[in-house]
């Protein structure tokens, strides 16, 4: 998936394109909601001792399909004033974001659009994530991002409960948002996203073939490492080896612990991450000025009556 930054630049830009008065707050949220899911995995993974990584990755996948996002988007905007238009920009966005990241390369990886009914992972794969356009889109994301922080774009969060019902909606379908993706656990392990089908029965993974996605790769005197998502290290054999740190693969196991790989892309500019922790960083600052605006009463929270 392209980092936040490039999701802020182009659909941010876009987003004002169509309406300058358009709340950019609300934008970037939506820009955001695919992801909050593979956020909250990767925090749980790296602070919940003995957590499935598998399970965690395919629950995941579950929450960042086009009908989950469209769910929480539906949540967020229970929370707002003008629910209507805060849904159609938050919904809006989640699709754009999806379509976006099908745009980049990603072996083994990839978006749901059609979940439940069609698990089948969508991707036009045009970029490689470390290209050049990446790159100055990226740029031109943080530019925007910081023109956003810098003008009175942070207006107050205007939140408005009509009463009970509103509350009691906002509950439900957050917890059809945590609890119903157990249910659909199959549909991404059948579609061996991440190649999870094949790497969790291991005794079958001899000959089958095996997609990774920006995994950790080592030079040892030994011989070639590579590392899976859920950190076991895998033996390479053969004469494609990478010379970078970070590599996205395609190969096929020869033994359960060892594969040959048949297609190679190396990274060599690593500040994907970066650019995404610096992305959430500014929208976190941008909806914190909006909260500290409402409670200082230049907004105001709106209680409504039914």
């Amino acid at each position: 998936m392209p980092n936040t930054l490039v999701h802020f630049g182009v659909q941010g830009i876009g987003n004002k394109l169509v309406s300058r008065r358009i709340d950019i707050k609300w934008v970037f949220l939506g820009c955001i909601i695919p992801d909050i899911p593979w956020i909250i995995r990767r925090i749980l993974v790296s602070i919940v001792p003995g957590i499935d990584i598998y399970d965690a990755t395919l629950y995941a996948a579950v929450q960042a399909s086009l009908l989950y996002c469209v769910l929480l988007s539906l949540i967020f905007a229970l929370l707002a004033e003008k629910t209507r238009l805060v849904f159609m920009i938050l919904a809006v966005n989640s699709v754009v974001h999806l379509l976006l990241d099908s745009v980049e390369i990603k072996w083994g990886n990839g978006v749901f659009l059609f979940a439940p009914v069609n698990w089948q992972l969508f991707n036009l794969d045009w970029v490689w994530p470390d290209s050049i356009l990446v790159g100055v889109l990226s740029l031109t994301g943080l530019i925007f991002a910081i023109w956003a922080l810098l003008t009175p774009v942070a207006e107050p969060l205007r939140t408005k409960f009509h009463g009970k019902w509103r509350v009691a909606g906002v509950v439900i379908l957050l917890c059809l948002y945590i609890g119903s993706p157990l249910a659909l656990l199959d549909g991404p392990y059948t579609a061996d996203i991440q190649s999870i089908a094949t790497l969790k029965e291991k005794d079958k993974r001899t000959g089958k073939s095996v997609r990774i996605d920006r995994a950790p790769y080592e030079r040892v005197a030994e011989g070639d490492l590579v590392e899976t998502l859920a950190y076991e290290t895998l033996h390479v054999v053969g004469t494609l080896r990478a010379t970078s740190s970070q590599v996205s693969l395609v190969g096929r196991f020869v033994d359960p612990e060892s594969i040959y790989i048949e297609q190679l892309h190396e990274y060599n500019y690593p500040w994907r991450d970066l650019a995404s922790y610096i992305g959430i960083a500014l929208l976190t600052l941008i909806w914190s000025i909006s909260m500290v605006r409402e409670w200082r009463g230049r907004g105001g929270i709106h209680v409504g009556k039914n």
